[in-house]
């Protein structure tokens, strides 16, 4: 195993060693920067150099021309010069037909021929350089002997038909071992055959976020943990993806130590108001704890589960003393009313805005764990998982399991349990004292306590929802009445109006002949009295 061990050390060694020589060997020269110009461009100082860095360009050019001939050589070893006699004069031939053909033509040809070889020349060598990749078959496949006797021991953790996390046999009774956070609907582990056999949980540990899943099945191969210590910074790792997939490769970039939590978020934006009077809420993040529990712009928080917060300051205060996925009842007041909400903690780092663009630039080319914060103890390293393929066996050279994969953290960072504390967690976990329904007793009363209360209101408001019903439709039935009454009263309106019209009209013409008939009555009067008295 020793001499396994050295060969594997020795070929990685190598490949890296090769990969780092081609690279440097073939990586493009940095250009030099642009001289600014000015008016005394005869007298520059800067054309002796110039001259040197042309005639660099020229000899690297003929260099390239040289390995380019060498790459073109056919499989039989004669290269594009050795072509017969006959194919030359034909190829000759052919451009000298072509008419009009300048000098420049010539040069931009010769000069798009250079670009062309030396764009085919770097393809090739990118295809080299991959084959070094630690995500190449030729690599990757260096470690299939390492992780062959660990295959065995991992299985998928699937729901329904989905693949949603990797798990190890811990027991030959049947006892998977996996990641928690990740489990959900109808569980069930596929064998090494193929085989998917249903799961049910028995145990969780809220601390690690391990869970022991007990199914029914005979002759499992039970996992080797690892008696060394966790593995140091620059160890090289491999973790099997069981399916017959090959192995995700990496290094330990950090060694083991605790993963802080994150912090309780609400999903608030918050002003103080004046007179230590609680927090007025200015925005709400969308698809936040306050945007699912129906927060308003413009609520005021005044407590958080019966602890007055007078300012911002308070409300983190208090927040700081809860974890993630607590559940919490604000006093807030809306108007003049005073509401009781309730709603469930989220992770700052997943809901805030602030992070938004770190957690789009971490889920790049990865899907993040749900979970992947909060742990006592984990020791990093580079290996491409996914949030489906933690909750599996992580070994080392010797083909010993050193930890369990917990998280898929960033875009390329991944955490691992130590081995150590894993098989401290699966003692505990066998023994059924952290069943799901004794770990999680204090949040089920919680809930219990919360459906009891709805069930109260429950038990009022069907008779209150009879009386208003009453109530409704005899003042609908009161408003269809009155709005037939209007209907009418409306139509006899439209009658009287133009009733109304027609007689101003008529009134109208009556006091036009009035007036005409009145003046012509005064004018004869006049003249009457003007023929009596025989005066004008």
């Amino acid at each position: 195993m020793n001499n396994i061990k050295l060969v594997l050390i020795l070929l990685l060694a190598t490949s890296f060693a090769f990969t780092s020589a081609m690279v440097a060997q073939e990586a493009p020269a940095k250009p030099e920067p642009k001289q600014a110009e000015n008016s005394d461009a005869d007298n520059s100082p800067d054309e002796k150099p110039q001259d040197e860095n042309k005639k660099a360009e020229e000899k690297q050019e003929s260099d390239d021309e040289k390995s380019d001939d060498e790459d073109n050589k056919s499989d039989d070893g004669k290269s594009d010069d050795d072509k017969s006699d006959d194919d030359k004069s034909d190829d000759d031939k052919s451009d000298d037909d072509k008419p009009g053909k300048s000098d420049e033509d010539e040069a931009d040809k010769s000069a798009s021929s250079k670009k062309a070889k030396r764009s085919i020349r770097w393809t090739r060598d990118s295809d080299r350089l991959a084959s070094f990749s630690k995500q190449s078959k030729e690599f990757v496949g260096v470690f299939e002997p390492v992780v062959d006797s660990v295959n065995a021991s991992t299985l998928i953790i699937v729901s329904g038909k989905r693949q949603i996390a990797l798990g190890t046999v811990v027991d030959v009774g049947g006892m998977i071992l996996t990641k928690a956070s990740e489990l959900r609907g109808k569980l069930g582990c596929k064998l090494n055959d193929g085989t998917i056999v249903e799961a049910q949980v028995i145990g969780i540990d809220p601390d690690t976020d391990l869970a022991m899943l007990k199914i029914e099945a005979d002759d499992l191969t039970v996992a080797q943990w690892s008696d060394e210590p966790s593995p140091m910074t620059g160890r090289w790792l491999a973790t099997p993806k069981a399916n017959k997939e090959l192995p995700a490769i990496g290094v330990v970039s950090v060694e083991t130590r605790a993963i802080p939590p994150s912090r309780p978020f609400i999903g608030i934006v918050m002003t103080n108001v004046e007179n230590n009077g609680g927090v007025r809420i200015d925005q709400v993040v969308p698809r936040s704890p306050a945007d699912f529990a129906d927060l308003w712009v413009n609520d005021i928080i005044v407590a958080i589960d019966g602890t007055d917060v007078a300012d911002n300051i308070a409300v983190r205060d208090v927040l700081g003393q809860y974890d993630v996925n607590d559940r919490v009842t604000l006093t807030v007041k809306r108007g003049s009313k005073e509401l009781k909400i309730k709603l469930t903690l989220a992770e700052r780092d997943k809901v805030s805005p602030e992070n938004e663009r770190s957690n789009q630039q971490n889920r790049m080319g990865s899907v993040l764990s749900k979970r992947r914060k909060d742990f006592p103890n984990a020791f990093q390293h580079d290996s491409m998982l996914t949030s489906n393929t933690c909750g599996g066996p992580i070994v080392d050279l010797s083909g010993k399991i050193v930890g369990i994969n917990i998280a898929r953290a960033g875009r390329v960072s991944s955490l691992a349990l130590p081995v150590e504390l894993v098989r401290e967690k699966v003692a505990l976990l066998k023994t059924g004292d952290l069943a799901p329904e004794v770990v999680n007793k204090a949040k089920i009363e919680q809930i219990d306590l919360e459906l009891a209360e709805i069930q109260t209101k429950l038990g009022n408001l069907p008779d209150k929802k009879t009386v208003l019903e009453r109530k409704y439709n005899v003042e609908k039935a009161r408003m269809d009445e009155v709005r037939k009454t209007v209907e009418e009263l409306n139509k006899r309106l439209k009658v009287i109006e133009v009733k109304s019209k027609n007689y101003k009209t008529e009134l109208d013409t009556v006091r036009k002949e009035l007036r005409g008939i009145e003046k012509i009555r005064r004018r004869l009067e006049a003249d009457r009295m003007l023929l009596r008295t025989g005066s004008r």
